[in-house]
């Protein structure tokens, strides 16, 4: 992605994130609630995480047709879970994105859970990349779990779409190693052997094997790596934790250009207490 295209995100894109330039402390502030964390200093104009499943498909072909419209050289990128491509958000936007051809990439990342639910149970399609065939435009399957791989495929679908080629969709195939949240037991629905099958290809460890065998990356560096990233968020914690918190006024003044008189009265007693 350049960094004047718009990324719509779901909740699991920190590392992606991180790459465009948000920063710890706004990550920070936005998982508490406090929508400051989400006017990121970096790219102004990327989405905060979608928590409703595929809201942001439907996003994205607006944000794409707005740059279309605009005559922008810009392509938005919508990343989506598989759970997401069973929602009909997902098959509007792609039906939109096809009979306008928006420059628009939808990437899926196809951990083979919906939470407790597997693949097999979400759709009867072979593939998820195949499902842009209804759209109109081509889809392409990856290893997920390849780095290097991830960034061939959706750096050209981007590419593509950036110079009027038209939407594109990257089914990225991975695996969920861990529950779905904090409050999930997964145990309760998948069988044990089937996650001890998918460590081996965790894509952090085939990465490090990578450049390592490369000559490009030692243990030291990795030490080193670890250390320094131990203390960044360290320096951020105690500089989200120093943020003074906003007046209770603030509720009433993102909402409306021009706030309503029952919520002007409203914004005033609050402002008098």
């Amino acid at each position: 992605m350049h960094t004047d295209d718009v990324l719509l995100p779901t909740y699991r894109e920190h590392g992606a994130l991180m790459w465009r330039g948000v920063s710890f402390v706004e990550m920070f502030l936005a998982w508490s609630g406090d929508e400051r964390g989400n006017a990121y200093s970096g790219p102004r104009e990327d989405f905060p995480p979608a928590i409703p499943i595929a809201t942001q498909a439907t996003q994205a072909a607006g944000v794409a047709a707005a740059m279309m419209l605009r005559g922008q050289k810009r392509c938005a990128v919508c990343v989506l879970g598989d759970g997401a491509t069973s929602k009909g958000d997902f098959y509007k936007a792609m039906n939109l994105a096809g009979v306008w051809q928006l420059p628009l990439v939808f990437v899926i990342n196809n951990n083979r859970w919906a939470i407790s639910v597997p693949i097999e149970q979400q759709t009867a399609c072979e593939t998820l990349a195949q499902k842009a065939i209804a759209g109109g435009f081509d889809g392409e399957q990856v290893d997920g779990n390849d780095i290097v791989a991830v960034r061939h495929a959706v750096g050209e679908a981007v590419e593509r779409a950036r110079a009027g080629g038209g939407p594109g969709l990257v089914e990225a195939l991975t695996y969920r190693l861990s529950d779905h949240t904090t409050a999930d037991d997964a145990t309760r629905y998948r069988p044990d052997h089937e996650v001890s099958a998918a460590w081996p290809n965790d894509p952090l460890a085939r990465i490090r094997a990578y450049i390592a065998g490369a000559g490009w990356w030692a243990k030291a560096d990795e030490e080193a790596l670890i250390t320094d990233t131990r203390e960044t968020i360290a320096r951020a914690v105690e500089s989200y934790l120093a943020t003074p918190p906003q007046p209770p006024t603030a509720i009433f003044d993102w909402l409306y250009e021009t706030l309503p008189a029952s919520l002007a009265r409203q914004r005033a007693m609050v402002e008098g207490e």
